[in-house]
């Protein structure tokens, strides 16, 4: 099981993304603003972030410079969702190390192809023992 971190002050975007990993088997972990993302990236160690361009207590930038800076989330795939007017911020997005950029609202289908892109696949055995794990907790 994948762990995505969501990234969004709109409790709506959330549960809408929510809904759509949940169908693909992903643990779901949520953060309102920017501080809270570093600190929900600790706690939860995603292997998918996905953050909205605009947070309360710093902006979606500032959150993929300091996830890249950071040993662990080196390499960890960023998305980054915004407002269709902010288009002209991807450039900026993506060179800080953003992996994909999408505009807003998030159509369904081009979300889901991105997370697949972005997510390595899982070896049947991973899956197994990650199930294997689960129930003997």
């Amino acid at each position: 099981m994948k762990r995505v971190l969501v990234v969004d002050s709109d409790p709506r975007v959330c549960e809408a993304i929510h809904k759509e990993l949940s169908v693909m088997s992903h643990a779901v972990y949520f953060a309102f603003d920017a501080v809270q993302a570093i600190s929900q990236a600790h706690k939860c160690k995603p292997d998918l972030v996905i953050v909205d361009l605009s947070l309360p207590a710093g902006n979606g930038l500032s959150v993929v410079e300091r996830l890249r800076a950071m040993t662990p989330f080196v390499r960890t795939p960023i998305i980054v969702i915004a407002e269709r007017g902010a288009r002209l911020q991807a450039g900026r997005v993506l060179d800080a190390g953003a992996n994909a950029f999408l505009s807003k609202p998030l159509g369904r289908q081009r979300l889901l192809e991105q997370v697949a892109n972005l997510l390595p696949r899982e070896k049947p055995q991973d899956a197994w023992m990650d199930t294997m794990q689960l129930l003997t907790k």
